[in-house]
């Protein structure tokens, strides 16, 4: 006996994948769709039309936007192309444009990380030496990083061991002009310019002879060499370090020549050791009876060279982290990371391990672990190729060189986009996957983060992500995330607060969306669209009153579109869309009737909405029955249709003339049987459209 019963949707839950169609033990998938592509969740339950972009400006090509300031007045987009850096009003004005010695090229654009200070813009790629840009006043400057000051001439930069264990090496003299030898190949003509440190002291490479030969100018003076005379050597060996017990000068075992004798290199200071003191070391103690300074320095272990230059390459992560400058990903040592100095991103000395000192350390064993992103919450985030770790920060114990503690949260491995602050957590995207991830705090001393899959049920969504941006709650929507993928559309998750699901859809567009940024609550993207046969790039904003993309008012239509010239665009008065019309070569409408006024032109797309399969709440999930009518209820709407067809006396889907949007509940009555029927609603022609809930009658 046949039976009927209704199903009601609200299809807040967005697209899921057809993995969980039959699902019937899941909650969300009665009020999730087979398809949301083009339409946005509505707070309240529901749908619309997805906001169209206005076209704003022209860019110069495939551009990365950014932001800068806070506020309408202060608000500004930084455009960053190929071999240029632009400063924008958010309504695309040219404030200032940079081309001289602008390092990126296309292929860096959504590689490299950006930091960004009060009137300071960090700008870190593997491809380049780290970038800084500068304003002062109303003007910004681009310079590659220069490292602080220290005394005498030195370089407050970051330094690392990255010659093997045991290498030594041994400068021909104390000060000026010195040859530097090592014991095993280890120059390359890059190490020009680049410094090195001598137990300490920096010695600047002005020229390479060979692998193991180079030339060098020290910077001030190196420590002397002493020759130390003690009662027995027995126990002291080569790379030990070593002190006096009563003047705690330091230094480095460099020889044990006899039984009586031990050479050392001195290394924090130039006053040898007292004559009446003992030298103590980890595995000897003696007296020392005399003391004499070496004519030259001796071979010494004890010595390190910048981590970043032109011989080891660059940073590929950065980040500010509690007035600390983040770098990370460096392309000689990818599981080192380097941490300013408190209140000082030009200050990498790590000095004595005080509070405010410098940090260098390394993340995992493997040098060849990716420090792929830092995320900077009330704790320190690292997002690496083997998961993600946290230093376990407290208020009152922040980051600092006594404080350094990497505990891992899980294995999901990260992605190149750059993750995501969120009230919740950070996002991020897994590497393998492309899922959206989210690092949540949990409130447990034991286990104080953990990772949450947000796209598990639309994974199918996500193509390969490049971008992601957080736009705020409006009064129509809740919290957006859209993730632009590879392929320049829009992934875009509904984000609510305690929710037991997210929401997720597709939006698409004419051409592609290449990058996107929220400003001053405003999303903007950078489009690349075909026009008339050539590639053109173009700043647009996402618009509530715009029904196409790309859209351009003409204040009448003898006002040229030049934007548009030689392509066929839609044309709407108000909400209604008068149709499709050709743009001439000058840019002027041909064919719109002569009574319209100003319009709006753009570029059209389609809204598809799909139900999942009705389920009887009683009887289960049943194949092979009728849907037998549909009640669309819809605010404010104009045509659509429902599986093809117009609703029930409905005449008001065309175009050509005025179309006034209807607040009522349109009727369907959809043909035929399937095994699991679905209903589709459709909108090809661009006008308002809100849907609050669909109410079916199946029969089994």
């Amino acid at each position: 006996m046949a039976r009927r019963f209704p199903f009601i949707t609200s299809m807040a839950a967005g697209e899921i994948a057809e993995e969980y169609l039959l699902r019937t033990d899941l909650q969300v998938r009665n009020e999730a769709s087979r398809r949301f592509r083009n339409a946005l969740n509505l707070a309240g339950g529901g749908f619309k039309r997805r906001w169209g972009t206005a076209d704003v400006a022209a860019l110069p090509a495939l551009s990365r936007l950014e932001t800068y300031g806070i506020g309408e007045d202060d608000a500004r987009l930084l455009v960053f192309s190929e071999g240029r850096f632009e400063v924008r009003t958010l309504d695309g004005a040219v404030l200032q444009a940079i081309t001289a010695s602008v390092p990126w090229v296309a292929a860096d654009l959504f590689k490299m990380q950006i930091a960004i200070e009060d009137g300071k813009i960090v700008v870190a790629c593997r491809s380049f030496a780290p970038q800084i840009l500068k304003l002062t006043g109303s003007t910004w400057a681009l310079t590659p990083m220069a490292f602080a000051d220290g005394l005498n001439g030195s370089k407050l930069q970051p330094y690392w061991r990255y010659a093997e264990r045991g290498l030594s090496l041994t400068p021909s003299g104390f000060s000026g002009p010195v040859t530097l030898q090592t014991s095993a190949p280890f120059f390359v003509p890059n190490h020009v310019g680049t410094r090195l440190r001598y137990t300490g002291v920096e010695i600047s490479v002005t020229s390479v002879t060979d692998s193991d030969t180079a030339a060098g100018t020290v910077v001030g003076s190196l420590y002397p060499t002493v020759t130390v005379t003690v009662g027995s050597s027995a126990g002291f060996l080569v790379g030990q370090q070593v002190q006096g017990a009563d003047t705690q000068i330091q230094g480095v075992v460099a020889g044990v020549p006899s039984g009586t004798s031990v050479t050392v290199q001195l290394i924090d200071g130039y006053t040898p050791f007292d004559t009446t003191e003992k030298l103590t070391g980890p595995t000897a103690e003696t007296t020392i009876s005399a003391v004499a300074t070496a004519g030259a320095p001796a071979a010494t272990t004890d010595w390190d060279e910048a981590l970043i230059s032109t011989a080891r390459g660059y940073p590929g992560a950065t980040a500010l982290h509690r007035n600390r400058l983040m770098l990370g990903d460096f392309s000689a040592a990818q599981n080192v990371m380097a941490a300013s100095a408190t209140g000082d991103i030009e200050d990498y000395n790590t000095g004595t391990g005080l509070e405010t000192d410098a940090i260098i350390e390394r993340v995992g064993r493997e040098t060849s672990l990716g420090l792929r992103h830092f995320g900077s919450t009330e704790q320190l985030l690292l997002f690496t190729e083997a998961g993600v770790y946290y230093v376990p920060e407290q208020v009152a114990a922040p980051l600092s060189p006594t404080n350094f503690e990497l505990l891992k949260i899980g294995p999901e491995a990260a992605a190149d986009p750059q993750p995501l602050l969120v009230s919740e957590g950070m996002m991020f995207i897994e590497r393998d996957s492309g899922r959206a991830m989210i690092c949540i705090p949990t409130g447990n001393v034991r286990r104080s983060w953990e990772v949450a899959d947000l796209s598990e049920l639309a994974f199918h969504l996500m193509g390969t992500p490049v971008e992601m941006e957080l736009y705020a709650s409006g009064t129509e929507s809740d919290r957006l995330v859209p993730v632009l993928r590879d392929d320049g559309q829009l992934a875009v998750l509904t984000y609510r607060r305690n929710a037991q699901f997210s929401a997720w859809g597709l939006w698409t567009t004419t051409g592609a969306w290449r990058s996107l940024v929220v400003a001053d609550g405003k999303l903007f993207v950078c489009a690349e669209r075909v026009i008339n046969g050539v590639t053109v790039f173009r700043l647009e904003r996402f618009d509530e009153t715009a029904w196409g993309d790309g859209m351009v008012s003409l204040a009448s239509l003898t006002t040229p579109a030049p934007l548009y010239a030689g392509q066929t665009v839609g044309v709407w008065d108000g909400t209604s869309k008068i149709g499709e019309y050709a743009v001439d070569g000058v840019g002027l409408l041909v064919g719109v009737d002569s009574s319209f006024g100003a319009v709006r032109i753009g570029l059209d797309f389609t809204v598809t909405v799909e139900s999942v399969p009705p389920i009887d709440q009683q009887m289960g999930l049943r194949p092979n029955y009728k849907i037998t009518r549909v009640d669309v209820d819809v605010v404010e709407s104009v045509g659509f249709k429902g599986n093809g067809r117009d609703p029930s006396g409905w005449t008001g889907a065309g175009v050509g003339g005025a179309v006034t949007p209807t607040t009522s509940v349109r009727r369907f009555r959809p043909m035929g049987r399937a095994k699991y029927p679905t209903f589709t609603i459709e909108q090809t022609i661009g006008g308002p459209l809100e849907v609050r809930s669909l109410t079916m009658e199946v029969t089994s």
